[in-house]
């Protein structure tokens, strides 16, 4: 009788073991999956890339009403805003002009970025593209202009 007991408590031990290693691997599948859904959560922003406005004005796929970057300077003398109200328009350029002088014709509503209006800064809008023909932006990110840029822009001037 005993060695039929310290056979049935073995195989308890296995089968518990055993157990105990599936629960292991369980939890470890189910944290390594939430780790993995949180990084993919944490970016989907960040995954979207920017068009210039000249690629932008080339690719008709952008201008279905997706949700596209676009990156570009001010065109100077085009912005316009609707009396004291925060709904403004606008034009962005390639730096330099891009290919052909293209412009993209774009309407915000909100507080624009302090950095705006500066003649060397890179304007990026997120937003889609309208049935109108205007990039209705739902955000605006505004780079920072280079230091040497705005120096060498300095020098210029003094010259």
């Amino acid at each position: 009788m005993d060695d039929f007991e310290l056979d049935e408590a073995s195989v308890e031990e296995e089968a518990e073991s055993g157990s105990h290693r599936t629960r292991f691997l369980i939890l470890g599948v189910v944290v390594a999956l939430a780790l993995g859904y949180m990084i993919y959560a944490a970016f989907p922003g960040n995954a979207l890339y920017f068009l210039t406005v000249s690629e932008f004005a080339g690719k008709q796929t952008a201008q279905d009403g997706r949700i596209v970057r676009v990156s570009g300077k001010l065109v100077e003398g085009s912005f316009l805003r609707e009396g004291n109200s925060i709904t403004s328009s606008f034009r962005l350029q390639d730096e330099g002009g891009g290919l052909a002088g293209a412009q993209l014709e774009a309407a915000y509503v909100g507080v624009l970025p302090d950095l705006f209006f500066n003649p060397h800064s890179e304007v990026i809008l997120q937003g889609s593209y309208g049935p109108d023909q205007v990039f209705q932006a739902d955000s605006i990110l505004v780079k920072c202009p280079s230091k040497y840029q705005s120096l060498q822009a300095e020098l210029d001037k003094a010259s």
